[in-house]
């Protein structure tokens, strides 16, 4: 099971995630990109972003997707509710039919633009939610509500508030969620045995 969430070692695992050599290159690159190309109305810019996004923080984005998808995010005029950090952005980017539903990335290119509105969803903050809610109920939701981005920030809000972490933003949560939950599921992979 996870450890209790405390501000010590919340802090602790954002500090391990900042110094981190590769995630922490990985940050300024795309603050650097961000800044450079901070609207998204030229689909030329989005795929930038997209594709920076896919390699760093392994959205899973099938090669042949990211033209569409980009073309796709600069006819949505979503700036605004990235500005707003209305929970709607996420829905209109991983909505692309006849695309794949990609929801992680969703969240992380909305959280791009916008850290302190949008937290992230990926599989390491899934598992680590849910065993939360299992250990300690800090929210009564079910597992399937974290797919729904709405219910989802609602969720990470909760998480934040039942361990009293509000001096947080939803950027420090999430590196902290990721941490925990790549933790607890590398811990689980059982070594395989020598082979004679």
């Amino acid at each position: 099971m996870p450890p209790i969430p405390t501000i010590d070692r919340v802090q602790a695992e954002c500090n391990a995630f900042d110094d981190d050599p590769f995630t922490k290159l990985g940050e300024q690159a795309l603050l650097q990109l961000r800044e450079q190309f901070p609207r998204n109305v030229d689909a030329s810019h989005v795929l930038l972003k997209i594709l920076a996004l896919n390699q760093l923080y392994s959205t899973r984005i099938n090669y042949v997707d990211v033209v569409p998808l980009a073309r796709h995010i600069a006819g949505l005029g979503i700036d605004s509710l990235l500005d707003q950090g209305s929970p709607r952005a996420v829905d209109l980017i991983f909505v692309c039919p006849p695309l794949p539903k990609y929801y992680s990335f969703a969240t992380k290119f909305c959280s791009l633009h916008n850290p302190s509105a949008f937290p992230i969803y990926d599989h390491y903050v899934d598992e680590c939610l849910w065993l939360y809610k299992k250990q300690d109920g800090f929210s009564a939701f079910d597992h399937q509500d974290l797919w729904i981005y709405e219910k989802f920030v609602d969720i990470v809000a909760a998480f934040r508030n039942r361990y009293e972490l509000n001096r947080f933003t939803f950027r420090d949560i999430d590196k902290f969620l990721w941490l925990t939950g790549e933790r607890i599921l590398r811990e689980r992979i059982v070594p395989l045995a020598p082979q004679s």
